[in-house]
């Protein structure tokens, strides 16, 4: 059986490259990469169907991988149809270069929808994010990657001696800006807003408008959600179930359709 490791930043990032690691050490030799071959960032599952894909065998850094020139969910796709077909028996996906907490990064988000497509195919998969400031350097982020390591290694320890929960499609895993063996896991469930969005108009040389979508953080968070916990230092676990219709859902609806 395979654990497939992918991401959403490319095959030559350090948060990919420390998860790889962390897999090995806990799973053995049966981690594979499959990366995008380039940034595929708030791709959301977005599907490559109207070109087609092409897939090339690389070692970087001693780490094989396999590069697929879509998306992170393509990834997936062609791991479990075709690369290793019926072997696949976990995904994790990232370390993204970025936090992944609150429902507005969770729906866009690359990293997130590679696990979450692993999970419609009936795969536990996890998904792990750093917070990181807008102001690092790339050598800085590349050390904070490396920070997480251990902490990465504990929770796929854990998961692979307890195994993985019953009832729960996938785990969304955010790991603070600041971080150590001793950093305190708080399992949390994921924020709604993550901004307060706005749409930001300019002009550009030749007198025509051009937009920017932007949004500033919200400040009053939820204290027993993700972004709140995150930002206190804490390491996020948040369980993600993909269907959201209860008996509930239904009957308040048939009151519309009756």
């Amino acid at each position: 059986m395979v654990v497939l490791v992918t991401n959403d930043d490319g095959y030559k990032t350090e948060g990919l490259h420390i998860l790889y690691k962390a897999a090995k050490k806990v799973f053995g030799s049966e981690v594979m990469v499959v990366s995008p071959d380039k940034l595929q960032s708030s791709s959301g599952m977005s599907f490559t169907f109207h070109k087609p894909l092409r897939v090339d065998k690389i070692n970087y850094r001693d780490m094989p991988c396999y590069t697929v020139s879509g998306t992170p969910a393509d990834c997936v796709f062609m791991s479990i149809y075709h690369l290793f077909k019926n072997k696949v028996s976990m995904v994790l996906s990232g370390v993204n270069e970025g936090m992944n907490a609150g429902l507005e990064t969770v729906y866009s988000s690359g990293t997130i929808s590679a696990a979450m497509f692993a999970a419609i195919s009936e795969i536990p998969s996890i998904a792990f994010s750093k917070n990181l400031s807008p102001d690092m350097t790339q050598a800085e982020i590349d050390k904070n990657m490396r920070d997480s390591y251990e902490s990465i290694v504990k929770i796929l320890k854990n998961l692979k001696i307890k195994g993985f929960p019953k009832n729960i499609d996938m785990i969304n895993v955010n790991l603070p800006l600041k971080i150590n063996t001793k950093t305190k896991i708080k399992l949390v469930k994921t924020d709604k807003r993550v901004f307060d969005d706005l749409v930001i108009k300019k002009k550009d040389p030749n007198g025509k408008d051009y937009y920017w979508l932007y949004g500033t953080l919200r400040k009053d968070l939820d204290k027993n959600a993700d972004l709140y916990n995150l930002f206190d230092g804490k390491i996020t676990v948040t369980p993600i179930k993909l269907s959201t219709t209860e008996e509930t859902h239904l009957k308040d609806l048939s009151r519309i359709f009756e």
